[in-house]
C-alpha cells in the first residue's frame, strides 16, 4: 500500500475518533497499519544510505520524514482505541 493510501486511512481513523465513532476501530488494524508503515521507514532509510544523487537524497528525506510523522500519528491513535 502507497504510503498516500496509509496516510489516508489512518486520517479516516483519526476522524471516526474525532466524531466518537473510535469503537468501529480495530486495534489489530492500527497495528497493521503501524507495521507497514515501520517496515517503509525501514526501507526508506536503507535505500538513503545507498544514494548518492542529491536530488534523489532529498526525496527520500522527505518521505522519510513524512513516513515518521505518520507513524507518531498511529502511535497516538493506537493509544486512544
Amino acid at each position: 500500500m502507497p504510503i498516500k493510501e496509509t496516510a489516508e486511512k489512518l486520517e479516516r481513523y483519526q476522524e471516526r475518533l474525532r466524531t466518537g465513532k473510535a469503537e468501529k476501530i480495530r486495534p489489530k488494524h492500527v497495528e497493521k497499519i503501524l507495521e507497514k508503515l515501520t517496515s517503509k521507514e525501514t526501507e526508506i532509510t536503507a535505500e538513503l544510505t545507498e544514494t548518492t544523487k542529491q536530488g534523489k537524497r532529498d526525496r527520500l528525506e522527505h518521505k522519510l520524514a513524512t513516513v515518521r510523522e505518520l507513524i507518531e500519528k498511529a502511535r497516538w491513535l493506537a493509544s486512544q482505541v
